[in-house]
């Protein structure tokens, strides 16, 4: 199979996988879901905005911090490029990865080749979309922002931020800076006390996996109320789950925003592929905005759609590699509408964070 026929079985078949996937498919614990306010996509817009994403793809970095590498419309990475995770930032006309295909592809079988790479396609966009939102919540705004009459205006700018374990500032935040059901009250008194609209009568708290963990360790109604979540509906609490607990929404996210402890130079605004500052985000009603994918098989996706490329072979040698290219826009509305909640926990370990066993 020659390349060019290869581009265009690989286009075709990603193009009908995502105009095939359903509206729950894209629903995140952030974006695509209740809790954001949707928009279409104007005909013709051109507005510009920044943002960052983890992925399934890696992507090249700055070289002074995890801040995505920019490329231009015609640009190409200079090495190619494997799946594994992916940041990436640029403006809602692309946002570009690199899926890496087997160099001998007539080796394999295409079918289960297609199906594997189809599954972390879904999961891809999904994490994505999750991701964009849950940055933008924390990371300013760095490019500025263009209307449709092409006049520069300033972007609203993240949620402020509060500090769990008695911190006042980032700097003060320790390993032992542990979140508890207190700060979460905090958080949602300061958004009642500024006249915050709420969702229904609450506000929402999105939280990752070691937030949550290390709340039920000290709170144990919060626990209780997992339980019978679990028990009821016959599975974990997971992603995307919610339970309403003293007035606030508990919903579990599965990709955090994380950044290093102030000890080893970090900041609250630079996202790391690891850390062990984790952040949470309480907001009420209108706090922000996402653009709606459409449904499946409608004109919006379908123009929304991630278009395909085979990478140039003098760059990547026998390997084969498809950009992706998808754009979309989440931006917070009003500030003041919600807040971050910086904290550790004593959940925050990985499987790789693990001595290797000796032999």
């Amino acid at each position: 199979m020659d390349s060019t026929t290869m581009k265009g079985t690989v286009q075709g078949y990603f193009d009908r996988a995502f105009d095939e996937m359903t509206d729950k498919e894209l629903e995140t614990p952030l974006a695509n879901s209740g809790l954001g306010v949707k928009a279409k996509l104007a005909p013709n817009s051109g507005t510009f905005v920044q943002f960052r994403k983890f992925g399934d793809l890696a992507l090249a970095t700055e070289t002074t911090n995890d801040s995505p590498k920019m490329y231009g419309e015609t640009e190409e990475p200079s090495a190619s490029m494997v799946v594994p995770d992916d940041i990436f930032q640029v403006s809602t006309q692309d946002l570009a990865g690199y899926l890496s295909f087997r160099p001998k592809l007539l080796l394999q079988d295409p079918s289960d080749i297609m199906a594997v790479s189809k599954r972390r396609l879904n999961r891809w966009v999904r994490r994505m979309i999750h991701t964009v939102v849950n940055d933008r919540f924390v990371r300013p705004l760095a490019v500025a922002v263009t209307n449709l009459d092409s006049a520069y205006v300033a972007a609203p700018k993240p949620f402020r931020v509060i500090y769990a374990g008695g911190a006042a500032a980032f700097a003060g935040m320790r390993e032992d800076s542990f979140v508890t059901i207190a700060d979460i009250f905090r958080g949602a008194a300061l958004l009642r006390n500024g006249k915050v609209p709420s969702i229904d009568g609450r506000y929402a708290c999105v939280m990752d996996s070691a937030g949550i963990e290390q709340i039920k360790f000290g709170d144990s109604k919060f626990t209780d109320l997992i339980k019978g979540f679990e028990d009821k509906n016959n599975r974990v609490f997971g992603a995307g789950d919610m339970i309403d607990y003293g007035g606030v929404a508990f919903v579990r996210q599965d990709d955090p925003y994380r950044c290093n402890l102030p000890d080893v130079g970090g900041a609250v605004q630079t996202r790391c592929n690891a850390g062990k500052v984790r952040v949470a985000h309480l907001f009420g009603a209108n706090a922000f905005g996402y653009l709606d994918l459409g449904e499946a098989g409608s004109p919006t996706r379908r123009t929304l759609a991630p278009t395909f490329k085979c990478q140039d072979i003098t760059i990547t040698g026998t390997l084969l590699t498809c950009a992706v290219r998808m754009g979309f826009q989440s931006m917070v509305i009003e500030r003041n509408f919600g807040l971050n909640l910086a904290y550790t926990s004593a959940f925050d370990e990985v499987p790789t964070d693990l001595p290797d066993e000796a032999v």
